[in-house]
């Protein structure tokens, strides 16, 4: 076996916020941890091309994990964002009734919603919404105010989690594509491969690292990585595309509030809402695919998201006002919760089948793992009290910081980090909204 020095308490398989959470939170508990990310950026898939919106989990089916993580992340969020200077709009949202739908299940949704534990959730008439969001189209019949949602940085929370865990002893190597069939777990230790052909193209990285824990946070990937792990698997992935388009807004497209459709089982629908950069975005839609890696535009998609943000903001000009676009592939499953399973035999965790709401579980998620962890790893050698917090830098600096480079990249807490998420880069790239603060 090797020597203590040599073995990470942690090593976590996959950089998007999932794994970045479970990383910080593992770290903040005084374990020795590490995170392995296959491409050269943290936070390239997923977590690189989600909305942004911290929801309240009401279309998480009841007594589920998702539903408890997402409950118990809301609880966090707050004072995460303040401690980390992440930018935020606390300003709930709108679940609309509109003419043209099927039929008003406004007071369905006011019930979830109470049920969830949103219970400053409220019926609002066709006025009020006129009064809340003059810009809206005044065709809307009333909706539903949930009034804890928020809408952050998508980018910024994520990488919030990176510069938290590095700056109390974490380690993050990117290049480092696992190798599940070379990696091995004995006498109580992960020996933790890179595929080779990957190895000298990169300096720099480790060939192998080992651990006493492993953990599977590799997204579309993980049901993939588990079977060449365990020679099983207790899920199957199905990727779900997820396709936006962004425009510039003005002061007759503004909205406050993220505007949602009445969700269904399946989806919560396409969203038209406000980032913190003065854009108004649509989507996401929500198309299963064969496909984990394909995330180009399908035109016809695009065109009708322009339709519905049209038929949100009437004002919106299709031809002038598009700014950009982009598709997401989300890791769903087969099944209807989070799939978060601890192997103990093997000291392997599965943390796959974060959907859409991994934005939102994130803390809830991280802080489960490591509840999950205190059963086999031993006590940590550094204290929590000690651990360091400190803000990212104002977005200002950061915007600043981003036009005098070339990469794309700004340096946070002694590291580089390139700006992965659309809705981060379209709007430091034109200075608007928070950037001219």
């Amino acid at each position: 076996m090797a020597s203590n020095d040599d073995v990470y308490d942690l090593v976590v398989v996959g950089g998007g916020i999932v794994g970045l959470a479970i990383l910080r939170a593992a770290t903040l508990e005084g374990w020795r941890c590490a995170l392995i990310e296959r491409e050269s950026d943290l936070l390239s898939w997923a977590s690189g091309s989600n909305s942004g919106i911290i929801c309240t989990g009401v279309d998480a089916t009841p007594g589920t994990l998702e539903r408890a993580l997402i409950r118990d992340s809301i609880s966090r969020i707050r004072l995460f964002c303040a401690e980390m200077n992440v930018p935020n709009r606390p300003c709930g949202s709108l679940v609309c009734h509109w003419p043209w739908d099927m039929e008003d299940r406004l007071q369905k949704v006011l019930l979830e919603s109470h049920e969830a534990g949103d219970t400053h959730a409220c019926y609002l008439s066709a006025d009020q919404v006129k009064r809340m969001e003059p810009n809206l189209n005044p065709d809307c019949l009333g909706a539903i105010h949930i009034p804890g949602e928020i809408v952050v940085d998508p980018w910024l929370f994520s990488i919030a989690f990176a510069s938290h865990a590095r700056e109390n002893g974490a380690s993050i190597f990117t290049n480092f594509c696992f190798d599940a069939e070379s990696s091995q777990y004995n006498d109580g230790v992960w020996t933790i491969c890179r595929v080779r052909e990957s190895i000298d193209a990169t300096r720099n990285v480790p060939d192998k690292l080992k651990a006493k824990v492993l953990v599977n946070a590799s997204g579309v990937w993980a049901d993939l990585i588990d079977r060449d792990i365990c020679n099983e698997t207790k899920f199957t992935v199905r990727p779900r595309r997820g396709q936006y388009q962004i425009f510039s807004s003005n002061y007759q497209t503004t909205i406050t509030h993220p505007i949602q459709p009445i969700p269904t089982q399946r989806t919560k629908g396409v969203f038209v809402f406000s980032s913190l950069y003065d854009q108004v975005i649509v989507g996401p839609t929500a198309l299963d695919q064969d496909s984990r890696t394909d995330r180009s535009i399908d035109r016809e998609v695009a065109n009708e998201l322009a339709k519905n943000g049209k038929r949100i903001l009437r004002e919106l000009d299709l031809s002038n006002d598009q700014i950009g676009e982009y598709a997401g592939i989300r890791p769903g499953t087969d099944r209807r919760d989070y799939q978060i399973s601890f192997d103990y035999s093997r000291r392997w965790i599965s943390a796959a089948g974060i959907r859409s709401t991994g934005l939102t579980a994130s803390l809830g998620i991280g802080h489960h793992v490591a509840r999950l962890l205190q059963s086999v790893l031993p006590e940590p050698t550094v204290l929590s009290e000690s651990m360091e917090t400190t803000p990212l830098p104002p977005v200002p600096l950061l915007v600043e910081e981003f036009h005098n480079r070339s990469d794309g990249s700004v340096h946070i807490g002694g590291h580089d980090y390139k700006v992965t998420h659309p809705i981060t880069r379209f709007g430091w790239e034109a200075r608007t909204g928070l950037a001219s603060t």
